[in-house]
């Protein structure tokens, strides 16, 4: 779908799950507003509707700086209790 339209099968083929299945899964991003299901007689194409993801993005990003930092403080946790001479709690 990040190239196109797509069909419930064409978007299933790469993937181990039934049609029911995957339908399953589209419903539920079509209800979050990520997927959007047009309809032309009995073809009824799902297009990706990037702008909810673009939000999410951008919320996301003003957290970066506090979770990189708190990965550095892990990653520095780490270290230390894998340098010599020192035991896990």
């Amino acid at each position: 779908m990040a190239r196109g339209e797509a069909t419930v099968n064409e978007i299933a083929e790469p993937f181990e799950l039934t049609l029911p299945a995957v339908s399953k899964h589209i419903k539920v991003l079509e209800a979050a507003g990520l997927i959007v299901r047009g309809q032309r007689a009995q073809y009824r194409p799902c297009v990706l509707e990037a702008a909810p993801l673009a939000q999410v993005c951008t919320w996301a990003e003003q957290y970066r700086p506090v979770w990189e930092a708190r990965f550095d403080r892990m990653e520095n946790y780490l270290d230390e209790l894998r340098s010599p001479g020192k035991e896990a709690p």
